[in-house]
C-alpha cells in the first residue's frame, strides 16, 4: 500500500513538473508592436469657452464694446487626432500624438442682423505620449496614458470684407487618460473615458497594431 502511495506521489509530481514546463514553453513571448490610432474627441480644453452651437452673446444680442456687430453661434470641429505608439513590452509604450481643432462663427450687424464677416480659429498640437497598459489579453486591454507638448493657434477675423484680426500664438497642449479600453486584436476599437486635455473629455476611434519583425537567431 505504501509503495502505491509513493508511486502515485512520484507520478503526480512528474505530471505537475511537465505541465509547468509545457506552459512556459507554450506561452508566447511578447513581440514589440507599432500601434496606430485615429480618433475624435469631444470638448477639448482649447475649446473650453465654446458652447457647441450656442453662444451667450448671440442669444442676448450683446455688442462687443463699441463695435457695431455681434458674434453668432460658435461651432467646433471637435478634436481629430492621430497617435503612434511603439509598444516596447506588455505594459509600456511610447510615441507621439498630433491633434487638430477648429472653431468658427459668423459676425452680424447690430442694427440689421445681416452677416458682415466671420471668424476661424485653428489649433494644431503635437506632443510625446506615454501609454501604460494594466491589463492585456488577445482581444481586450485596459490602459492609462499621458502626453504634454505644444499647440499652435491661428486666428483670422474677416469683417466687412477685410481682415480685422489675424494672429498666431502658441501654448501648452496635452492629454491625460486615467482609464481607456481597446476591443479587438490587430484592428481594434478604443475609447478613453476618464480623460481630459487637447483631445477632449471623451475619445473614440480605431486602431491598428503591426507586429515588429524579429531577427532570426
Amino acid at each position: 500500500m505504501k509503495r502505491k502511495i509513493v508511486l502515485l506521489l512520484i507520478i503526480g509530481v512528474a505530471v505537475v513538473v511537465n505541465a509547468q514546463q509545457y506552459t512556459q514553453a507554450d506561452k508566447p513571448l511578447f513581440v514589440p508592436e507599432h500601434d496606430f490610432r485615429f480618433g475624435v474627441g469631444a470638448k477639448p480644453f482649447e475649446a473650453a469657452n465654446i458652447t457647441f452651437g450656442y453662444d451667450y452673446f448671440y442669444e442676448n444680442r450683446i455688442d462687443f464694446d463699441t463695435k457695431d456687430y455681434y458674434s453668432g453661434a460658435r461651432y467646433t470641429t471637435n478634436s481629430w487626432f492621430f497617435e503612434y505608439i511603439y509598444q516596447v513590452n506588455k505594459w509600456f509604450g511610447i510615441g507621439a500624438t498630433a491633434n487638430y481643432l477648429g472653431y468658427y462663427n459668423q459676425y452680424y450687424d447690430g442694427a440689421t442682423d445681416v452677416s458682415v464677416g466671420h471668424n476661424l480659429t485653428q489649433h494644431f498640437s503635437l506632443y510625446p505620449t506615454i501609454r501604460l497598459t494594466w491589463l492585456k489579453s488577445h482581444t481586450f486591454s485596459v490602459y492609462s496614458a499621458i502626453g504634454l507638448g505644444t499647440r499652435f493657434a491661428f486666428n483670422n477675423d474677416i469683417i466687412y470684407g477685410k481682415t480685422d484680426n489675424h494672429n498666431f500664438r502658441t501654448g501648452i497642449a496635452g492629454q491625460i487618460t486615467l482609464l481607456g479600453f481597446t476591443v479587438g486584436r490587430n484592428v481594434y476599437g478604443f475609447t478613453d473615458l476618464l480623460t481630459l486635455g487637447s483631445q477632449g473629455m471623451l475619445n473614440v476611434g480605431l486602431g491598428y497594431r503591426l507586429t515588429v519583425p524579429q531577427k532570426r537567431k
